[in-house]
């Protein structure tokens, strides 16, 4: 029995695929093929490189689903899909990204389709789609906190996640709800050792002329590759390390959230800790850093049941 290459979950047959996760991600049910080889990626995609703190440079193609003959072509715009190779500083990366997104989902998160998918000369990559743009591939206005903050990508590092959610109790259309969804969101990165959550993977999405919280993204074990890499990327309570329940305790009060609710926040993600062993247990894709992700996950448990 496999398991799909998008949700990990086990498939009957000898399929990779769930038809719904196609459905979900390419709005087809046959598997589209992948048309290009990682060795090819530079030369096609060189102006759409982007900066990535953990490999200094992160390969990412705007791909788009050409329907008709049913493949995934790169695109210079108009991309409806964003597609991560595997690169070689930091292996494994695309199934770093998809078993800690699937985590996320699963912990209720909301989470945009993608999947692990195999170039013609059979190296993975990651495809996620993109959740700025609508059913037409007609652009979707975001604003990420760097610039709602007034700040330019170079200073992503520099704030903290008390402006964050100030930012987001100051313009979002449900602050409330998107605070507690922020909440988890800080806790879960924190769980997972994503280290880099800074000022451009948060956002606000508009909807019908007004913001919310924008779906998760980039969710990653940075720690898996750099041991040494701080906590949080942005402050929380003026810390960056050594974060403990009461770092998040005091965000929430600073943001005004309920006690109540922080609680219910923090009961839901300590009483998920055997759903979330048991997903790495079961290592569907068989990633080889799972015993260490594992390991840092449950350290991390450990500071959160012990206040």
């Amino acid at each position: 029995m496999e398991h799909c290459l998008c949700c990990l979950k086990k498939i009957e047959d000898d399929f990779s695929y769930h038809k719904s996760c196609l459905k979900k991600l390419f709005g087809v049910e046959k598997l589209p093929f992948l048309n290009i080889k990682s060795t090819e990626l530079i030369s096609k995609i060189s102006e759409n490189i982007g900066r990535m703190s953990i490999s200094g440079v992160q390969i990412k193609a705007l791909v788009k689903l050409n329907k008709k003959e049913n493949i995934i072509e790169i695109v210079p715009s108009g991309g409806t899909h964003i597609l991560k190779p595997e690169p070689s500083e930091y292996p494994e990366l695309p199934q770093n990204e998809n078993i800690c997104m699937n985590m996320a989902e699963a912990l209720g998160m909301n989470v945009p389709p993608n999947g692990l998918f195999y170039m013609i000369d059979q190296k993975i990559c990651y495809i996620i789609r993109r959740f700025d743009r609508d059913a037409a591939g007609q652009k979707i206005h975001v604003e990420d906190m760097a610039q709602l903050l007034g700040l330019s990508s170079d200073s992503k590092y520099e704030s903290s996640l008390e402006k964050v959610g100030a930012a987001i109790l100051k313009y979002s259309r449900i602050p409330y709800l998107d605070l507690i969804d922020f909440l988890e969101r800080v806790i879960f990165c924190f769980l997972i050792g994503n280290g880099d959550m800074h000022l451009k993977n948060f956002s606000l999405i508009s909807i019908d002329g007004s913001y919310q919280l924008s779906p998760c993204y980039d969710f990653v074990s940075s720690k898996l590759y750099l041991p040494r890499e701080d906590e949080s990327a942005l402050t929380i309570n003026g810390k960056r390390n050594k974060l403990s329940l009461s770092d998040f305790a005091r965000l929430a009060t600073y943001l005004r959230v309920e006690e109540k609710s922080f609680q219910n926040t923090i009961n839901k993600i300590i009483n998920s800790k055997a759903l979330l062993i048991r997903f790495l247990d079961e290592n569907p894709i068989g990633f080889k850093r799972i015993d260490h992700l594992k390991k840092i996950i449950l350290e991390r448990y450990k500071r959160l049941e012990s206040e």
